[in-house]
């Protein structure tokens, strides 16, 4: 990722070299019955460990949604986020976040550059779940069900964590490892149970995001550089996080917990799905043979 140079405005532009699209669409989901995600002592990943911090951090920021009509009632949400000290002690950092409505619909994102505090003005009024995106993919995505008023504001707060990191290698029949295959794994969030209350929407739009870091001197090589995927999905509740192996087949990737049971998929290319195993993240480094292309 790009070198950092001291300085607020250039720190701040350098932030983050996802060059990447946020794509929201809208798709019919199966219904599934969310269980909260534990969080369990669990020991602490070092969040720089994760392959997007590797790379250089470039001035790439998702743009933000255009505000609301001046004339529409607008709400406002003033937050705080309580960030793990490994995010507290960096000199840079950005994170996003989201509004998800019961009628389907989401607003964002609203980016933060530089600090734990917000406010967001500007959000249609009514019941909202205000999601923390971590634009590094380093950290979990909490949320909070709130009311958002037609006038004044409205406070909360979000507590990220660090999650555990599931590794595991990649190979095909003859042991061999195979780079450049996507590892994703997906998890069962609370949120369509705490936002939906009464009733789900036929059809929600989904938060979905593929991420090429880009590359410095001082990044690794080109081969082991990796993408990164995230899809949330609020009305199946389901969180997706997906890794790109490097050339030797090498994964790590970020899960909730270390004793829940991750599905799994491997995938290469968008639709070519070439595995689907489920691993227990605490279990220790996982091996997933893959047929040989």
């Amino acid at each position: 990722m790009g070198k950092l140079t001291s300085g607020v405005a250039i720190a701040a532009a350098a932030l983050i070299g996802l060059g990447a699209g946020w794509f929201l669409r809208s798709r019919k989901e199966p219904h599934l019955e969310p269980s909260t995600l534990r969080t369990e002592a669990k020991p602490l990943s070092d969040a720089s460990c994760l392959a997007d911090e590797r790379a250089s951090r470039g001035s790439f920021m998702t743009p933000e949604t255009k505000p609301v009509d001046a004339s529409s009632p607008a709400g406002r949400v003033k937050g705080r986020v309580l960030l793990p000290w490994q995010e507290r002690k960096k000199t840079t950092y950005a994170y996003a976040l989201y509004a998800f409505s019961p009628d389907g619909k989401v607003e964002g994102p609203k980016n933060v550059v530089n600090t734990d505090q917000f406010e967001w003005i500007g959000l249609t009024p009514g019941r909202k779940a205000i999601l923390f995106y971590p634009l590094l993919e380093n950290l979990s995505f909490p949320y909070q069900i709130l009311e958002v008023p037609a006038s004044g504001a409205v406070e909360m707060v979000l507590r990220p964590a660090i999650p555990f990191l599931l590794s595991g290698r990649v190979v095909d029949a003859n042991g061999r490892g195979v780079g450049g295959v996507m590892v994703i794994a997906h998890e069962i969030i609370q949120l369509a149970n705490d936002l939906y209350l009464q009733g789900r929407p036929a059809e929600a739009a989904v938060v979905e995001k593929t991420s090429d870091p880009v590359i410095s001197p001082a990044a690794p090589a080109i081969e082991d550089i990796v993408s990164t995927y995230v899809r949330i999905d609020p009305l199946a509740g389901k969180l997706s996080r997906g890794v790109t192996t490097d050339a030797k087949g090498h994964f790590a990737l970020p899960v909730a917990s270390p004793s829940d049971p991750v599905s799994l998929t491997i995938n290469r290319g968008k639709g070519d799905v070439l595995k689907e195993e489920t691993v227990l993240p605490g279990g220790g480094a996982v091996r997933i043979v893959v047929p040989t292309q």
